[in-house]
């Protein structure tokens, strides 16, 4: 079996970063060159008042103009070339937007009803079609809502707008409500909703050091990564992926002496048996349905933050090397931190690697980062939030097709959302040499970091109980938290954000 590999450095798409990439350098040096231009005046000015009595003043004089003039011109032309190839791009990629939602107006019907028989039957489905059942039922859903206050904004002129900041800002999004995709508007709307209701809220972690048989350096070592399936980075996530509510850290020595850390997220945390509906949204499970949550609607705030203070705890130094690596939800909570800017300030984050996670909801500018997804043709997990993952010069997909012969664990998601069953399809699709030749850029520098001595480190996370939703003019006692604190928080913001001012306090 062969694999569709979408975005790296031989896709179309490449082409247009590239040439973002080459007119941001360009600019940049242009940048440089007008710090010089005016170093080149200053200079040219003491020289041409040192020398004014003889011949060589006015020439100096007119020379440094020249320079300056030139410079000056190059910026102009510069800038106008940055916003022509900024204009096509984002005309190219509109159109692309354009073309994809009248897809999904024209086919989420069909795809819906394909939807529940893949669910529902052994029936296999491509993942295309549930992204497009997910994509095109939200965006039906949030369409009279959004035509509504279109309409209110032909009566009020930019009430829209400031709705779309109030109500976002409420729900703890970023940015605009209308400029979030129907799908995260619907999740992080829900997941506010729950919140307040008391059923579901985020919260930080507890860890616990629970590293086996731990070495004088609190390193437990272990052996080297072998290539047994199709890569090392993939047999190191399979040793470690299904440690449930456990953040691994393992360390690769490197040739030239340094050190490599992979930080890696397991899979969803099962719900225990008779917990029904109410019992999985009350879970307190780490990586438990309210971990779907961050995961999908929050970026991943508190698994960030934890996973700082892990790495801490381990020894780490800043400025090192880190690999964030998950499955399924822990392949989004990989995503998440690996973007983040509190990791990236701290580490040198070169790479990351998800697997069968639902990733293409998270969108990025950032052109540095190695990303590499490995995902099944049939796995509804990674369709979860209704998107793809964008084809970027330095953003992979490997979609393996296929099963195996053997029998393999289905779980709750089927076969094909199995680490195993994708490692193996995976291992053959690498024989392809169109396959190869697509990954092998994005897989070497992924690779190359893993051949050294390994040495482990694991800490158990628990979810710490979040505080209570409380009335505004409710007084805080001395023996509660601040509640008007900035916190990274799911549910619905209290009043005492709104006023500052006039907020309760202990």
């Amino acid at each position: 079996m062969s694999a569709k590999v979408t975005g790296g450095p031989t896709h179309w798409r490449a082409n247009l970063d590239e040439l973002a990439l080459g007119v941001g350098r360009l600019q940049d040096a242009t940048e440089h060159s007008m710090r010089l231009a005016g170093e080149a005046t200053v200079a040219g000015g003491l020289l041409a008042g040192v020398t004014i009595m003889t011949p060589q003043g006015p020439m100096i004089g007119a020379n440094t103009v020249a320079i300056s003039t030139g410079l000056l011109t190059m910026q102009a032309e510069v800038a106008a070339l940055r916003a022509g190839v900024d204009f096509a791009v984002n005309s190219y990629l509109e159109t692309e937007q354009q073309i994809s939602r009248a897809v999904d107006a024209a086919f989420t019907p069909l795809a819906l009803a394909i939807s529940i028989v893949g669910v529902t039957t052994d029936v296999n489905v491509p993942n295309d079609v549930y992204e497009i059942a997910i994509r095109g039922t939200t965006s039906a859903a949030w369409a009279p809502v959004e035509s509504a206050f279109t309409t209110l904004d032909g009566v009020l002129p930019g009430s829209k707008y400031v709705a779309g900041n109030t109500i976002g800002w409420m729900a703890g999004f970023n940015d605009n409500l209308w400029d979030v995709a129907p799908t995260q508007r619907t999740i992080g709307t829900l997941a506010h909703a729950l919140g307040y209701l008391g059923l579901s809220q985020l919260a930080p972690y507890d860890t616990t050091n629970i590293t086996q048989e731990p070495g004088a350096d609190g390193w437990q070592s272990r052996e080297a990564l072998g290539a047994d399936g199709s890569l090392k980075s993939m047999s190191l996530l399979q040793d470690y992926g299904y440690d449930h509510d456990t953040i691994t850290v393992a360390k690769i020595e490197q040739p030239q002496g340094s050190d490599v850390y992979a930080v890696i997220y397991p899979g969803t945390t099962p719900v225990g048996d008779g917990d029904g509906a109410l019992g999985a949204l009350q879970d307190n499970a780490a990586f438990g349905v309210t971990g779907f949550v961050e995961s999908a609607g929050a970026d991943s705030p508190h698994v960030e933050a934890t996973t700082l203070q892990i790495l801490e705890q381990a020894g780490v130094p800043a400025g090192a090397t880190v690999i964030p690596m998950g499955y399924s939800q822990g392949g989004a909570h990989a995503m998440n931190v690996g973007l983040g800017q509190q990791m990236k300030s701290k580490y040198n984050v070169t790479d990351v690697l998800t697997v069968a996670a639902y990733t293409g909801h998270r969108r990025t500018d950032d052109l540095e980062t190695n990303l590499v997804h490995v995902e099944h043709e049939h796995d509804k997990v990674s369709a979860l939030t209704g998107a793809s993952n964008e084809a970027r010069l330095n953003r992979t997909t490997i979609e393996v097709q296929g099963y195996p012969d053997e029998d393999i664990d289905a779980g709750i998601f089927g076969a094909e959302h199995n680490l195993g069953l994708i490692d193996g399809q995976l291992a053959d699709a690498l024989h392809d040499p169109a396959v190869q030749h697509a990954t092998q850029i994005p897989l070497g520098k992924l690779e190359q970091k893993m051949g050294g001595p390994v040495a482990v480190q694991q800490f158990h996370l628990d979810r710490q109980q979040a505080p209570p939703t409380r009335h505004p003019t409710q007084p805080v006692h001395q023996a509660e938290p601040d509640l008007g604190a900035p916190r990274k928080i799911i549910g619905v913001r209290p009043l005492d954000q709104w006023l500052t001012a006039t907020s309760p306090r202990p």
